[in-house]
């Protein structure tokens, strides 16, 4: 498995206030650790026991050093790693609160490290080979475009791909084509805001979801407060997994451990997805964040299974039937207006 996306340092202040302007407060605890969506996404996924490469750009500094040693140790390929020289590592600047929410400020350093359109290119091979590729927003978005164009050019079997879309790009122009590549697209509420009809007034998931579809997208992944939502082209329709109580609130890294388990499981299952493939990765995403507190919270297979068989209910979400979208995307329709027919 590929994970295609971005590698930074996080700073985080673990605070019980925020100060208002011009104040300052006392921070409780403080951490520099590696992060980033594709970074988290890899390591998640070698906790699970896959195989597991990371596409990114890392800079040749201390920062970047640090970031190569923990992948290596965490069991992660680096040989897919691009290593920019003189650069600066991007950093995410976290202040997170007692319960696991939190707030973020991201510098990406894009005019130093990224990931080009060759960079890609040069992998092309490896990426048709494996068996999921995971992308991220983190990249440029037209390095973020190819590289769903040459997974999905495949002639022959392609691997799966399964799409983050945070930070949502600020302009929204991803291209109706694009979204006709991804087989899983894992969103949060707020980041599907601007997929809904451009005529509608307020936001309403359920439109804004079934707007995706229509573009080409197979399944839509919704987690939610320990739950999840799925929205799917295939016969299972639109269910809810359950949620899975925890005192702490959803940490920013619990949708890399959904992402990683969904893949993991599709590829154990022969790329079958059911009700048992959601509710394995919603479990996972609830384990990330009951063991928030503990660094490297990514759950391995034991701790996802153990959470499973500890539920005190048994629950079978309800499928429902999905309302048939006949319209998909035109090759350059951006986001935000309606799919052209077929």
């Amino acid at each position: 498995m590929i994970v295609v996306g971005g590698a930074v340092m996080d700073a985080t202040f673990r605070t019980k206030l925020l100060p208002q302007r011009d104040t300052s407060t006392e921070a409780y605890d403080f951490e520099l650790s590696p992060g980033g969506k594709g970074l988290t996404q890899a390591v998640a996924a070698a906790r699970l026991g896959l195989e597991v490469s990371l596409l990114a750009a890392v800079a040749d500094d201390r920062f970047g050093q640090g970031i190569v040693d923990y992948l290596q140790n965490e069991n992660v390929d680096t040989s897919m790693l691009k290593v920019v020289n003189d650069a600066r590592t991007p950093f995410t600047g976290v202040i997170e609160f007692e319960l696991g929410d939190s707030i973020a400020l991201n510098w990406r350093n894009e005019r130093e490290v990224r990931l080009d359109i060759r960079d890609v290119e040069r992998f092309e091979s490896r990426l048709l080979a494996s068996d999921a590729v995971l992308v991220t927003f983190e990249l440029p978005r037209e390095s973020m475009q190819r590289t769903l164009a040459l997974v999905h050019g495949s002639a022959g079997r392609r691997p799966l791909v399964i799409v983050t879309p945070g930070n949502p790009y600020a302009d929204g122009s991803v291209s109706g084509q694009a979204l006709a590549q991804i087989d899983y697209l894992v969103a949060h509420p707020w980041e599907l805001g601007r997929y809904g009809p451009p005529d509608q007034l307020t936001f309403d998931l359920d439109t804004a979801a079934r707007q995706v579809l229509a573009y080409g997208v197979e399944t839509l992944c919704v987690p939610t407060a320990g739950g999840c939502t799925i929205y799917s082209e295939t016969p299972l329709g639109v269910f809810t997994v359950p949620t899975f109580p925890s005192t702490y609130k959803e940490s920013s890294a619990a949708r890399d451990a959904f992402c990683a388990a969904l893949a993991a499981k599709l590829i154990d299952g022969q790329r079958e997805f059911s009700e048992q493939v959601a509710l394995w990765a919603t479990a996972a995403m609830a384990a990330a964040t009951a063991d928030h507190p503990v660094p490297n919270s990514m759950p391995d297979r034991q701790r996802v299974d153990m959470l499973l068989s500890r539920s005190r209910f048994a629950v079978t979400p309800r499928v429902v039937d999905i309302v048939e979208v006949s319209d998909a995307a035109g090759a350059e329709t951006p986001l935000g207006q309606p799919p052209s027919p077929r």
